[in-house]
């Protein structure tokens, strides 16, 4: 082996740095650029899911206000709902309350049926009885009366009114026949928190 010259041992370093720059340069730049990008995006997604949870915390304040009167609105309301542990008990006391107004009006009652559907997950649930009733026209109109201004809040979604006896004198005291629906809502125990 022959000593290389100065001159040759400096160009054979240019030529390993060149080297080592070029591989380093072809190698490396590019994962640094990729890293760089990488680092971008996830500050870029980072910051979105700050803005995200700020926006939720802010928004918590008005769902909060928005559940304060939703509740007021329910503990207003809740007095003027039926009772009952279930539907069946509120079907119950629905009926007591259409059974009360039509002895205090004079109305005779007929068959009963309580309708409830329970089937739904609402808050409030409701509860229809279907009556027949017999009476004359003020009895019928004085027992829709009571109903409404009684506490519970009711909805009459059925009346009709039919004459069994055209044919009946002026002798006779007159007679009408109603069918009736009344609904009303309960609080649905499933979903109420005790």
């Amino acid at each position: 082996m022959t000593a290389l010259s100065s001159r040759d041992r400096r160009l054979l370093t240019v030529g390993l740095l060149t080297c080592c720059t070029l591989v380093v340069a072809a190698r490396g730049v590019p994962a640094l650029l990729h890293w760089t990008g990488a680092a971008r995006d996830n500050a870029t997604q980072l910051g979105a899911e700050a803005a995200r949870a700020q926006s939720s915390v802010g928004a918590a304040r008005q769902t909060r206000d928005s559940l304060a009167v939703r509740e007021a609105r329910y503990t207003a309301i809740k007095p003027r709902l039926l009772d009952g542990e279930t539907a069946a008990g509120a079907g119950g006391a629905l009926a007591s309350l259409l059974s009360t107004a039509a002895a205090a009006a004079n109305v005779r009652l007929g068959s009963v049926q309580i309708r409830t559907d329970t089937a739904h997950a609402d808050a409030f649930l409701a509860i229809r009885v279907h009556a027949d009733l017999v009476g004359d026209i003020n009895g019928l109109t004085t027992m829709l009366a009571a109903l409404e201004r009684g506490q519970t809040l009711l909805a009459v979604r059925e009346l009709s009114i039919t004459q069994p006896d055209l044919a009946a004198g002026d002798d006779r005291a007159e007679s009408l026949r109603a069918e009736l629906t009344v609904e009303s809502l309960m609080a649905n125990p499933a979903r109420v928190s005790r």
